[in-house]
């Protein structure tokens, strides 16, 4: 499943942030991979841990922009993982293959990701 990149904004006032003026009405995009790779917010933020607590990412927007569908999203993922490890057990990656990024500036996904079961 693809998931969009990142979100795009319009400025309600003029600010400056990180050393940059931004000015109202200026569009602005926030991208997840950078914003949930900061260092100032996530220790070692390079390293997948599933279990990080808190995590405060922003993959699901923010504020009055966060996801509705949120809940059902991690719900899914949960499930879909579930069903993965319990009906394939021996299921893992393929040495050697890594998996191969969709290069997209609006999604973020995998064209291929190879796996082996047995």
């Amino acid at each position: 499943m693809d998931v969009p990149e990142g979100f795009r904004r319009t400025a309600t006032r003029d600010v400056e942030l990180g050393g940059r003026a931004i000015r109202r009405g200026d569009k602005v995009v926030v991208y997840h991979a950078s914003a949930n790779r900061d260092g100032a917010v996530f220790p070692d933020p390079d390293r997948f841990d599933a279990t990080r607590s808190p995590n405060d990412h922003v993959s699901f927007g923010y504020g009055p922009h966060f996801c509705l569908g949120a809940q059902l999203a991690r719900l899914q993922l949960r499930s879909a993982l579930r069903c993965l490890v319990e009906r394939l057990p021996g299921l893992r990656l393929v040495p050697g293959r890594p998996p191969r990024r969709l290069v997209s500036n609006f999604q973020n996904g995998l064209k291929s990701l190879w796996v082996q079961w047995g």
